[in-house]
């Protein structure tokens, strides 16, 4: 529900359960046409191939505090994305709606440009992240990536799920401007214990 300024959310919670083989992208798209990226200050700016620039300020400002966003690239624009937030304090930090424990990663804003939904995009690029951050000891452990996606969005629930995900809970979230307030949540259990 959305209303001016106003926008009650319904979201699923997921824990990282660990590598399975690579997820592969399906056709018409091939594993040699598609590249993964980190973001850096020199690649930044390739989100305006296919975003607009109310998108690239957004992600001036999530890089700018000091988090990480991967791009796929195909035909030599972005294609698809999503940012980490590495909780490095020693301390749970809150991020919109969701509370993220010391030495979690969360994984959030992905995006796949519309043509190229339903290729296996999405999943590809979870499972490449949660590899590049297991395999550089960022997270002690796989359980220790989250992601959440709407409760309604089916494709993303479905993408998630495949990329070796488990449900570990809900979110009931009202964002009134930018203030977020969660109403309701039970993923902290899963993590907590």
């Amino acid at each position: 529900m959305t209303l001016r300024g106003i926008e009650l959310k319904k979201l699923i919670v997921y824990r990282f359960v660990g590598l399975l083989n690579n997820i592969t992208v399906k056709p018409p798209l091939k594993e040699g046409q598609i590249y993964y990226r980190a973001v850096t200050s020199n690649n930044l700016d390739d989100i305006l191939s296919t975003r607009e620039k109310s998108v690239h300020q957004e992600f001036v400002k999530f890089f700018s505090e000091g988090e990480q966003d991967y791009y796929v690239y195909y035909e030599n624009r972005v294609v698809c994305c999503g940012w980490v937030f590495l909780n490095s304090c020693s301390s749970a930090v809150r991020k919109k709606y969701l509370l993220v424990p010391p030495g979690y990663a969360w994984l959030h804003n992905f995006w796949t440009h519309p043509d190229l939904r339903g290729h296996g995009l999405y999943s590809s690029l979870l499972t490449h992240i949660c590899r590049e951050m297991i395999s550089t000891e960022r997270v002690k452990h796989p359980n220790r990536i989250i992601i959440d996606t709407a409760q309604d969005n089916i494709p993303s629930n479905k993408a998630i799920i495949k990329a070796n995900f488990e449900r570990i809970g809900e979110i009931v979230a009202l964002r009134i401007y930018k203030k977020w307030l969660v109403l309701e949540e039970t993923y902290g259990k899963k993590i907590y214990r």
